[in-house]
């Protein structure tokens, strides 16, 4: 759902396999404060756990405003 509401908004976006990738899980659970379920979504300084449409949406405006600065 992450993934398809990102692309469906034009937003260029990393995804990390953290099965596979031992670094990333690391990082995931560095940045999530320990969480170890997906997704974990990074925009604008805030982490959000899970995907929720609204916020997704509300910290992409913040990125959006920053980057046109």
């Amino acid at each position: 759902m992450a993934k398809e509401f990102l692309s469906q908004k034009g937003v260029d976006y990393v995804a990390y396999d953290v099965t596979k990738d031992r670094d990333a899980l690391k990082e995931m659970m560095e940045i999530s404060g320990g969480a170890r379920s997906v997704p974990v979504i990074s925009i604008c300084n805030e982490v959000m756990l899970g995907f929720d449409s609204d916020r997704v949406g509300q910290a992409l405006n913040c990125l959006k405003q920053s980057s046109e600065i």
